[in-house]
């Protein structure tokens, strides 16, 4: 399959957006370095229509008026969602994505069905962990296997702007969203949160919070992966999340938590 290229008509402006497969939608959010389209995706999409909207700013896209902030940025989430698959949808968000999915998840509840975490930003207690290391040593960070990237035909310097400059529209470096976390207790979707045993952009601590603090949480170590486990791992990530898209709470029912996939 191939990933088709779409542009969202939204009321506050365009969004560009890939999507590929058939079956139930599943949107996936991207983290701070931008889109990209993996693998991981790939699988996914035997069984499900994966929806992949490019965040306004990032990879060279226009950043629309009025947002600025992750709140608002979630309304823009949830009108694609109500345009572009017209019903309440699975959410998977990595890194900033993940942040952004807990802010969906809190403010429009009725379009968020199953959650997936991998890796959250935004819970980073005493500013422990983030992106801000030189870029060599931040792509050991990032990959533990570099060699697994799928072809980019993005720009070093777009991705760096990404990282740097966009995402800082939105969230200005805060690493702790402690609103989000007064609000993380309000979320109705059965959560799984997905963390690599060799992460350390986001700290373990973050963890800890969005397990005291959302209601239906489970969450699983996939070993031998980085921050991008999806690219480490990717025949991993997509077995545990397939198997949680198909049995829902069964599957929180039926593991036991900290498992290593």
């Amino acid at each position: 399959m191939k990933f088709e290229k779409k542009i969202a008509k939204l009321g506050k402006g365009d969004v560009s957006y890939y999507v590929i497969g058939e079956g139930s939608p599943v949107l996936y959010l991207h983290g701070a370095g931008g889109l990209l389209k993996s693998k991981a995706h790939e699988l996914l999409s035997a069984n499900h229509k994966i929806y992949l909207p490019v965040t306004p700013g990032y990879d060279g896209t226009e950043i629309l008026t009025g947002i600025n902030s992750m709140p608002s940025l979630a309304d823009l989430t949830a009108d694609f969602i109500a345009s572009e698959i017209g019903e309440g949808c699975d959410v998977v968000g990595h890194s900033f994505g993940g942040w952004l999915a807990c802010w969906l998840a809190v403010n429009h509840p009725t379009k968020v069905e199953l959650l997936i975490l991998e890796a959250p930003a935004g819970f980073r207690p005493g500013g422990k962990g983030g992106l801000d290391h030189p870029p060599e040593e931040l792509a050991k960070l990032l990959a533990a296997y570099p060699e697994k990237y799928p072809d980019d035909d993005r720009s070093f310097d777009m991705i760096k702007n990404n990282r740097d400059d966009i995402r800082l529209h939105y969230h200005k470096g805060m690493p702790l969203d402690e609103e989000l976390v007064t609000r993380l207790g309000e979320i109705r979707s059965s959560t799984l949160l997905v963390y690599g045993t060799l992460e350390k952009i986001v700290p373990i601590e973050t963890c800890r919070i969005l397990k005291a603090c959302i209601p239906r949480i489970y969450f699983n170590y996939i070993y031998d992966a980085a921050h991008t486990i999806e690219v480490d791992q990717p025949e991993r990530f997509v077995s545990l999340v397939g198997e949680f898209l198909e049995r829902g709470e069964a599957f929180l029912v039926n593991n036991k938590s900290g498992s290593v996939a």
